[in-house]
């Protein structure tokens, strides 16, 4: 059964996703800001990002406001008349909410890698993004001849204006072609870093979230199409406000997923304090972490050292697996060379001794056995 009236469902999920993307921004800036202490321009971006998603919920309230999601005949003139006019600003505010979000995707790639041929890559799409804007804004700006006839077409019956599904469609096609170049862009520096398969497909998921607002694109040219063909534009437009949202605030949630990920492995422990995550296998529990028996007081190294005696107790423990910030495994990679992913481990001393002293007595006993 179809809803005869799609406000609640649509101020519900539009309010929902609203707060969830803008607090994925505050998440961002927080991490970036104390945690990683990687601010960028990126991140400035997001804050900018911050107040355009403000702006793009206060239009779709608007629209909600003056009767979208409400069949037309129970709307008077006036409610039409300023539907018709914020169809318009939406029009050409969504677009640039689109640009906004996508440079602040490719000036988060910028930070991933160096690699010359990466970096062309992004400034490419970078540009190619807002030559798409304006294309968008010029569709916009000049589908009717004059340009009062958009608003009041009952009053130039002579206007010329430019059919209303290319005015649709076109926009949407170009926001999906750089929705796809976006996700595809990262992947073969993914690819090349020396970490197992899991891992990569983990990081190109992370990335990959994105991939949600490209569906909900898919979803949108269905509604744009029922725009063109149906009178009813008010209750259609419903369903355009709650698909809007869906695709701002996916793709919102998606620039600010790999950011957010390093808070995340600290809040679950992603790394541990090398005394507390010590366990050795006396304790039972084989998987935490291992301890170097060499290194016990009163042991012995290789045929007669006395170096556990002085140099007190050391343990090496695995650090928990996920740690690796994928923003961090981009940016060594783009800083020249391979990089290859391992298990991180801490070692400790009960008396602070330094590793590097160890080293150096243990190449002193040595070479006192070779005497």
């Amino acid at each position: 059964m179809a809803f005869e009236n799609l406000q609640p469902l649509a101020y519900g999920i539009s309010i929902t996703l609203f707060i969830l993307g803008t607090a994925s921004i505050f998440l961002r800036l927080y991490t970036r800001g104390f945690i990683l202490k990687t601010f960028g321009w990126d991140d400035v971006m997001a804050v900018f990002l911050l107040l355009v998603n403000t702006g793009q919920q206060v239009i779709l309230f608007m629209f909600l406001h003056h009767g979208c999601g409400i069949h037309k005949q129970f709307l008077n003139a006036a409610q039409l008349q300023q539907i018709t006019k914020w169809l318009f600003v939406e029009e050409v505010y969504y677009y640039f909410t689109h640009w906004v979000i996508k440079q602040a995707f490719l000036l988060f790639y910028l930070r991933l890698s160096q690699r010359p041929n990466f970096q062309r890559m992004v400034w490419v799409t970078m540009a190619l993004n807002t030559a798409f804007l304006v294309i968008n804004w010029l569709l916009a700006f000049l589908q009717c001849t004059p340009f009062d006839a958009i608003f009041h077409p009952e009053n130039h019956p002579e206007a010329h204006c430019m059919n209303s599904l290319v005015l649709l469609i076109i926009p949407s096609i170009l926001n999906i072609i750089t929705d796809v170049i976006i996700l595809v862009l990262p992947i073969p520096t993914v690819w090349s870093l020396q970490m197992s398969t899991r891992r990569k497909i983990g990081v190109l998921a992370v990335i990959g979230f994105g991939g949600a607002a490209v569906l909900i694109s898919g979803c949108r040219i269905i509604i744009l199409y029922q725009l063109h063909v149906s009178p009813d534009t008010p209750y259609i437009l419903g369903k355009m406000v709650i698909i809007a949202a869906l695709e701002v605030e996916f793709a919102i949630m998606a620039v600010n997923l790999p950011s957010v990920k390093a808070l995340w492995n600290k809040m679950v422990g992603g790394g541990s304090s090398a005394g507390s995550g010590a366990v050795g296998y006396s304790s039972g529990n084989r998987s935490k972490g291992y301890k170097l028996s060499s290194f016990e007081p009163g042991s012995r190294t290789g045929g007669g050292s006395k170096l556990g005696k002085s140099r007190g107790s050391f343990t090496i423990s695995k650090l928990d697996r996920g740690s690796e910030s994928e923003e961090e495994l981009f940016r060594q990679a783009g800083m020249g060379g391979q990089i290859k992913v391992t298990t991180n481990v801490a070692i400790t001393s009960d008396d602070k001794v330094a590793v590097g002293e160890l080293e150096r007595q243990d190449g002193l006993d040595a070479v006192a056995r070779r005497a």
